[in-house]
């Protein structure tokens, strides 16, 4: 079970019984099997193959070139100049504070980061970012933020939750700590408050849209490191 201590408040909305508080507990086990996964949990203890950690930031810097333009597309069906705003400056802000930071692991890892760039990412990286780039294409803007939102608050839990001990390592321990700032807990609350927002303005058939998107980028982010864990690649090159 996820401990209280990292669930996000109602008060980020200002709702008794916010959108994404449903969101939660109808995910509670799939929560609790991504803190299970052995990709985290060797990482916590800075005993993770840096084999493993290697190709988690290869495919990890594609996913988040994706991810910036997901935003950007995003920001296009919001119907106000606020919320335009704010997406475009998170598109530009995971390049600057998540980018950036794997640009450096790379250079220590020696990863060529143009020849990655060249190259197909792995089967699960596709999926997601196919997934997230359809939906958001498609939108509105409620199932848009639906399918981004698990990348921020999977990444905000997990940093907040391995952040209390982090490993010795050099490595884990900057990736940790990159994602239990405030500036990543702010962007991530102002994610929620977006979402609860949107969900109580749609329709009940706009919201279980919402919910089958979260859920499956949920998914999505449990494969993620599953597959650098596991190594898996396409079956024939």
């Amino acid at each position: 079970m996820v401990d209280d201590v990292h669930r996000p408040s109602a008060t980020a909305t200002g709702a008794a019984h916010a959108f994404h508080e449903e969101l939660d507990r109808e995910n509670e086990r799939l929560w609790s099997v991504i803190f299970d996964l052995p990709f985290i949990r060797e990482i916590a203890t800075g005993g993770l193959d840096e084999a493993r950690f290697r190709y988690f930031v290869e495919e990890d810097i594609l996913y988040l070139d994706a991810f910036s333009r997901a935003l950007t597309r995003a920001a296009g069906w919001a119907e106000d100049a606020a919320t335009r705003q704010f997406l475009l400056q998170r598109a530009t802000g995971i390049l600057r504070e998540e980018v950036g930071p794997h640009t450096e692991r790379a250079r220590i890892m020696r990863i060529d980061v143009a020849r990655l760039q060249e190259r197909e990412p792995g089967p699960v990286t596709v999926a997601y970012i196919d997934h997230m780039l359809r939906v958001v294409e498609a939108g509105p803007l409620g199932d848009a933020i639906a399918a981004v939102l698990p990348c921020y608050w999977v990444y905000r839990r997990v940093g907040e939750r391995l952040a209390a001990k982090p490993p010795d390592h050099p490595l884990y321990r900057d990736w940790i700590l990159t994602y239990d700032s405030k500036e990543f807990a702010e962007a991530t609350d102002r994610q929620i408050a977006l979402l609860d927002r949107l969900a109580a303005a749609s329709t009940e058939a706009g919201r279980q849209r919402m919910r089958r998107w979260f859920r499956r980028s949920l998914r999505y982010e449990w494969m993620f490191w599953d597959q650098a864990y596991s190594g898996l690649s396409w079956p024939v090159r």
